[in-house]
């Protein structure tokens, strides 16, 4: 009975439609996964939000910039401002948790793109912050 209940959950979750995370870019050994989704998880009717997870497959520490620009008809209709992040070695920033999920104000966009993606690798092993928060 105790197994019974995480299988059905993961059942469950498959059957509703449960979107993964996508690899959009790899820079540096960086790798940045994105997807849809709604700015609260349990509200179906609350704004669509962009999560960006962020995987760190490094032994280094790294320092990268990141922003998103929105687009409609291959022209920039929105972009927010890039941000510096700190992420150990093989770590993952999570989007909700570390801040990095992008709400478009408008709704007239088809297409996004992730921007300033500079790397900087550091030679520490933690990074000042906790993996992934803005320095």
């Amino acid at each position: 009975m105790r197994f019974l209940l995480p299988v059905l959950l993961v059942c469950m979750l498959s059957v509703s439609g449960y979107s993964q995370y996508v690899l959009h870019k790899e820079v540096n050994g960086v790798e940045f996964y994105t997807k849809w989704s709604h700015e609260k998880w349990w509200n179906k009717k609350s704004p669509k939000v962009l999560l960006v997870k962020v995987k760190n497959t490094n032994s280094l520490a790294v320092n990268y910039t990141m922003g998103v620009e929105f687009m409609s008809n291959l022209k920039m209709v929105e972009e927010s401002k890039e941000e510096d992040y700190c992420l150990s070695q093989y770590a993952t920033a999570k989007p909700r948790k570390n801040g990095l999920l992008f709400k478009p104000a408008g709704t007239e966009f088809d297409s996004f793109e992730l921007t300033g993606l500079e790397i900087e690798k550091q030679l520490v092993y933690e990074c000042s912050e906790i993996g992934g928060l803005k320095k």
